[in-house]
């Protein structure tokens, strides 16, 4: 009986998707004439804070384009807000126009924080994209089946995990994005509920 509890337990421990807060470092590397790295960076930002429970994010940057997003399931919208500005641009998160062409998963391919990792590669109409995951940080990927954008439901379909790391490669640039931090938490509803009042629109 005890063996049985314990193996219960285990699994438990192991299933469970995880909540909380990831900190990203990012690099970025401009491949467009004219446009220099530092630039890049800080249109694109160089931190990202990233929070998850169950089917919902929501992530702060300190970029140029997007300070804020947030991702409603209910309606699988993606809110996009834009430094010195109330204004909510939202987008259909079930649309996607760098569809994936070919994939492979590599085991053992790196460590992220003490964490050894496997990497999902995927090849895409426009570059390529390589996930570093490790199982310890699941997610509910049933939840994100409806959201294409970005290839996100092609992630958690194959990973089933948060990446600790994503780099991204194509004809304009090369991205970084390495988790610094990792910190459980029980977040609330209220986290991820749109900011009262915003003005709401169509659009990036």
């Amino acid at each position: 009986m005890l063996l049985l509890f314990l193996t219960t337990l285990t699994f438990a421990a192991k299933s469970q998707n995880f909540e909380g807060k990831m900190v990203f470092r990012i690099t970025v590397k401009s491949k467009i004439p004219g446009l220099p790295d530092e630039r890049l960076s800080n249109m694109i930002g160089s931190s990202q804070d990233y929070y998850i429970r169950g089917g919902k994010y929501k992530s702060f940057s300190n970029g140029q384009m997007i300070a804020m997003q947030i991702y409603d399931p209910t309606t699988n919208k993606l809110y996009n807000k834009r430094p010195n500005s109330d204004t909510l641009y939202w987008m259909d998160a079930g649309k996607n126009d760098d569809e994936v062409v070919g994939f492979e998963i590599k085991k053992n391919a790196g460590t992220v924080l003490g964490n050894p990792c496997d990497a999902l590669i995927l090849t895409t109409k426009k570059g390529t994209t390589i996930y570093y995951y490790n199982n310890k940080y699941r997610f509910d990927k049933a939840k994100y089946a409806a959201h294409k954008f970005g290839n996100w439901s092609f992630l958690a379909d194959k990973a089933g995990a948060l990446p600790l790391k994503t780099v991204m490669e194509s004809q304009q640039f090369r991205m970084e994005m390495t988790a610094t931090e990792i910190t459980p938490m029980p977040l609330t509803d209220a986290m991820f509920a749109l900011p009262p009042n915003a003005p709401v629109k169509m659009g990036m």
